[in-house]
């Protein structure tokens, strides 16, 4: 593997290359492009293809930035007349137009480009916003060389199903009609769990969903760059109301990242009498059980009640037990790019709403369970998101709906997906959940 380069197995290939010319065999003049072809594996599929069915292959265009690998391709597919290698970047070439784009986009995240070619990349491509990846970029160029006529046939990650930062990727593939969109095993790439997803374009009013629990559905897919999750999962908003959970939420959040919980969470026995009065109880998802919300360590904090730093001439006893770890707490990026103090937190809590009584809940977890800190006194750690209602009188009637069937179902169904198949909560999705209008009086129907 490469940077960025999970090389396809050969089965995969052979699918991808059935799903290319499915019902649609290519002419000897046909282009095909293999953008970012690695070896060469699906040009060495399709030429096997062809020779199966016993009809001359297409004009066959395989493009790759590194050396090493386009020498390996040449080894295996390079010498035929109707196939072309080239070295080169695929993303910054022209190119004439394909009526077949078959490949594996490599995946590069933004952290692993340098400033120039964010820069470069953010001016010739719509998908390059927030925090995009090569993956995007590559199916952003490959749809513009599609011809009217062509199909894609794409494998990559799921995550552009539902990431925010996917949202223009979604509404550039909407435009172009989308035929079939097939999930592979979380496990296809030996060794990494990528959750991939075979896509084909090429023009269908209504795009069939292969799921990987083996159901087939028929769905139509938003053209304005809103998630596809719920329509893949087969799911509507069938839950009537007026209202969502953030109408009624003065804060949905993830929970305090300190940037070093080693050090300021500890064990009621480790942590020294001249600091108790900075300590208070503080839980993980771990500790969020059937048992219940149980707090089994404290968080020191050097912050006041309204979150708000306090100085140093107020943390006398915080600062000279804190020393002791004050060269590991001066190298985080929140003190050496941000200008924190050596001793804050890597975000500052915000304890007015932290401090009061709320609904907490995992960020990854099987199936959506949520719980109630009556008494306000606890500090959700960065596992676990909380809700604090405008109105707290609610909260039994609110901690009641979350966990009943309807909520679970719309949660399941509209969440990202983690490793082992399970959900990942987060606070832009719970702020969607439609919510009964008559929750606000404490109440919901049954």
């Amino acid at each position: 593997m490469t940077k960025g380069q999970v090389f396809t197995p050969e089965p995969i290939a052979d699918r991808m290359v059935e799903k290319l010319f499915r019902k649609k065999e290519p002419e000897p003049t046909d282009r095909v492009l293999d953008p970012g072809c690695g070896t060469g594996i699906f040009i060495e599929r399709i030429l096997s293809w062809c020779e199966r069915k016993e009809i001359e292959p297409p004009q066959i265009v395989g493009v790759e930035l590194d050396t090493n690998l386009i020498d390996k391709a040449r080894e295996s597919v390079g010498g035929k007349d109707n196939v072309d290698l080239i070295n080169c970047d695929f993303l910054l070439k022209d190119f004439e137009r394909f009526d077949y784009i078959i490949g594996n986009p490599p995946y590069v995240p933004i952290e692993e480009l340098d400033e120039s070619e964010k820069e470069e990349f953010r001016e010739k491509f719509e998908t390059a916003v927030n925090r995009f990846d090569l993956s995007s970029l590559f199916f952003e160029k490959a749809l513009g060389l599609l011809d009217t006529n062509g199909r894609l046939v794409f494998i990559s990650p799921e995550k552009y199903e539902y990431t925010l930062t996917t949202s223009p990727l979604r509404e550039l593939m909407a435009k172009y009609r989308i035929k079939e969109i097939h999930h592979l095993d979380e496990d296809t790439f030996e060794g990494l769990v990528t959750y991939p997803a075979i896509i084909t374009i090429d023009g269908r009013e209504k795009t069939t969903i292969r799921r990987r629990d083996g159901k087939t559905v028929r769905a139509e897919l938003p053209p304005d760059g809103s998630r596809w999750i719920s329509k893949i999962n087969g799911f509507g908003n069938w839950i009537e109301s007026e209202i969502v959970l953030d109408d009624i939420s003065k804060r949905i959040s993830c929970g305090v990242a300190t940037g070093r919980d080693k050090i300021f969470v500890k064990d009621q026995n480790e942590i020294p009498d001249a600091i108790k009065k900075y300590a208070r109880p503080t839980i993980s998802g771990k500790e969020l059980t059937e048992k219940g919300a149980n707090a089994s360590q404290f968080m020191i904090v050097p912050y006041d009640e309204k979150g708000d730093l306090l100085s140093k001439n107020d943390l006398d006893s915080f600062l000279n037990w804190a020393s002791t770890y004050k060269d590991e707490l001066s190298s985080r990026h929140c003190v050496i790019e941000d200008g924190k103090e050596w001793y804050s937190f890597h975000e500052d809590p915000p304890l007015q709403d932290i401090l009061s009584p709320k609904i907490l809940c995992k960020d990854v977890t099987n199936e959506p369970e949520f719980w109630m800190d009556e008494g306000g006194a606890i500090i959700p750690r960065h596992s676990v998101y909380y809700i604090v209602p405008k109105d707290t009188d609610i909260l039994p009637a609110l901690l009641k709906y979350l966990n009943s069937e309807k909520a679970q179902k719309w949660l399941t169904a509209h969440c990202q997906r983690a490793a082992n198949d399970f959900i990942r909560l987060q606070s832009n999705v719970l702020k969607q959940l439609p919510v009964p209008n008559d929750i606000q009086k404490g109440t919901i129907d049954e």
